[in-house]
């Protein structure tokens, strides 16, 4: 589609308004026909929150890898590229409040992202950008390419506004030990010194039972217990950022959102648990986010 007058797909439309539509949120991440992972766990709760989303595939797959099958393919770097030149073509982040990353499939693909990003950002400074690392977890290990992880080291960390690390994925950027609390605000800290405003790190072990969430600025550290459900489905952390990042545009304080985001997370894991389904349940997350945000309160430890 590099040349597109020359393609049949281009066409005149009579009569259209020439206002631009708004966009608050880019989200550049996988995509699912069956089941919820990256943009078909993100989108969902976003839109639910009132929010405009464009979307920028990375993969195009039939449904998480943990099935017998799998069909659909990462997308070429090329082709990424191109989409990401289309949105800048549209204007979309001049006018986006946030850009999210998730799931690349391949380091060349975040090369390219992180080519766009570098061109983008000194003329959207109005667009936070908010970096999910994915790179795996303590129970597979790394399921991405090692170049992501010195993409995400080196050229994506000092630009993110936010970082959401699992425990294991902080771990592998930081090179120091993460999975308990007091290693994790400490891991934390170091990703701080690379630009990050905020690091949110999930699935840091707690008490039996509980799972720990942080989230360590420069000035504070708050800490968030929820209980461990004997579930295990892809799309919980892109649920998370969606929420976390639909509240913040909402103009609710960081702790706020992240009790509220939680607490979306964990009833749609119960939700999951309860109706016996394979994949998360991820409309229930949003209603449950609306409610009060009392169920999983901040404390905040410095």
């Amino acid at each position: 589609m590099n040349t597109p007058t020359d393609s049949h797909l281009i066409h005149g439309r009579r009569q259209r308004p020439d206002g631009p539509v708004p966009v608050d949120v880019i989200s550049v991440q996988s995509q699912l026909v069956y089941g919820h992972a990256g943009n078909s766990a993100a989108v969902p709760p976003l839109r639910a929150l009132g929010l405009r989303v464009a979307e920028v595939p990375t993969t195009l797959l039939s449904n998480a890898p943990f099935y017998s099958t799998l069909r659909g393919r990462v997308l070429p770097s090329d082709w990424l590229a191109d989409l990401l030149l289309g949105a800048s073509e549209r204007g979309l982040p001049a006018r986006a409040r946030m850009l999210v990353s998730g799931y690349f499939g391949s380091t060349a693909n975040g090369e390219v992202f992180a080519d766009w990003l570098e061109r983008e950002q000194a003329h959207a400074p109005q667009m936070r950008y908010c970096l999910d690392p994915v790179i795996g977890d303590t129970h597979t290990g790394p399921y991405v390419e090692a170049g992501l992880e010195r993409v995400f080291a080196e050229r994506l960390l000092p630009r993110a506004w936010l970082v959401t690390p699992n425990a294991f994925e902080l771990g592998r950027l930081t090179g120091l030990p993460s999975l308990a609390q007091e290693d994790a605000i400490a891991a934390a800290r170091v990703l701080l010194e690379r630009g990050p405003q905020w690091v949110l790190a999930h699935s840091v072990g707690g008490a039996p039972g509980e799972l720990v969430t942080l989230a360590v600025s420069r000035e504070a550290v708050f800490r968030w217990r929820t209980p461990h459900l004997p579930v295990d489905v892809a799309g919980t952390g892109d649920v998370l950022m969606a929420l976390l990042i639909g509240f913040l545009l909402r103009d609710t304080p960081f702790e706020t959102a992240v009790s509220r985001a939680l607490a979306g997370v964990h009833t749609a894991l119960e939700a999951t648990l309860a109706a016996g389904f394979e994949e998360f349940d991820v409309l229930a997350a949003a209603p449950a986010a609306l409610s009060p945000a009392d169920r999983f309160p901040a404390e905040r430890l410095a």
